[in-house]
């Protein structure tokens, strides 16, 4: 079995020189976007099992529910559902508007999805769309929890990344910049705070056993990437620890965190190259 293992690309001190180690006490509640399935479900189970009470959020209100349930039945904690279309200015306000009600929380942005192909062949609305759910629901609601943490002196905020952050990805090529973005205004936000209390960390995962797969086609990749995956509370398990040590950057996995160092050595051109060539296989 491959071991788990944490990256920390920046030191894990963010208040003011001295390891944090610790958890953030349960009387802080946690919001979490993509809480239908996969890791944010997961999420909000972790933080749950914790004692947070938790705010999940999702389109699909059937699957929130079906996660509340689950929540419920082994936690004494409040769970609230609060449908929302991330991909639409209206979602986004309006939970925009629910994080500014009330401070601290533990924001956990975890909605995205990817696409894969050539982006002359994908469908112009649905690249939109990978951009509203996995960049502006990322920048408008850090900047709408972001004031309150600050004054509270304490909460924090999870944003998922990926390995993808690291290097361009032909025929991912959307999802790859989208994710890059998150990685690059996480590691700024983090150092903005940094002295502050309030915890800011990128989350960069690897392959995961999620509907993200079948969701971005990206099946036959996932069979090449097999040493790497993942399963979701595996995932989540190492996130939470780094969270816990104030890290800034978190890639759960050796071989992920070996991989996410290999853009820093190679050559882009052949970065580019070698992604172009495995990811575009199937064309």
């Amino acid at each position: 079995m491959v071991p788990s293992h944490t990256l920390n690309v920046s030191p894990p001190f963010p208040s003011g020189g001295e390891p944090i180690a610790r958890a953030l006490p349960p009387s802080i509640p946690a919001l979490v976007t993509g809480a239908s399935s996969g890791l944010g479900a997961e999420f909000a189970r972790r933080l749950a099992a914790r004692g947070h009470d938790v705010t999940i959020v999702a389109r699909r209100v059937d699957r929130l529910e079906a996660v509340k349930a689950e929540i419920l039945a082994s936690h004494p904690v409040t769970v609230d559902v609060v449908p929302a279309d991330l991909a639409t200015q209206t979602g986004r306000k309006a939970i925009a508007s629910l994080l500014r009600q009330r401070s601290p929380w533990i924001l956990v942005n975890n909605a995205g999805f990817a696409t894969r192909g050539a982006l002359a062949d994908l469908d112009a609305a649905r690249e939109r769309s990978e951009v509203e759910v996995n960049v502006l629901t990322v920048q408008q609601l850090t900047a709408a929890v972001l004031p309150g943490l600050i004054a509270a002196g304490t909460g924090g905020i999870i944003n998922l990344a990926s390995t993808s952050s690291f290097q361009p990805i032909p025929y991912m090529a959307t999802y790859a910049a989208t994710k890059a973005f998150v990685l690059s205004f996480t590691e700024a936000i983090a150092e903005e705070v940094r002295g502050s209390g309030v915890r800011v960390m990128a989350l960069c995962p690897g392959p995961v056993r999620t509907e993200f797969d079948s969701i971005a086609g990206t099946q036959d990749h996932m069979r090449l990437a097999a040493p790497m995956i993942m399963d979701p509370d595996r995932c989540v398990s190492v996130a939470l620890k780094a969270f816990d040590r104030g890290s800034t950057v978190c890639v759960p996995g050796i071989l992920n965190a070996t991989m996410a160092q290999g853009p820093r050595v190679t050559p882009r051109f052949l970065m580019r190259r070698i992604t172009g060539t495995v990811l575009g296989q199937r064309r």
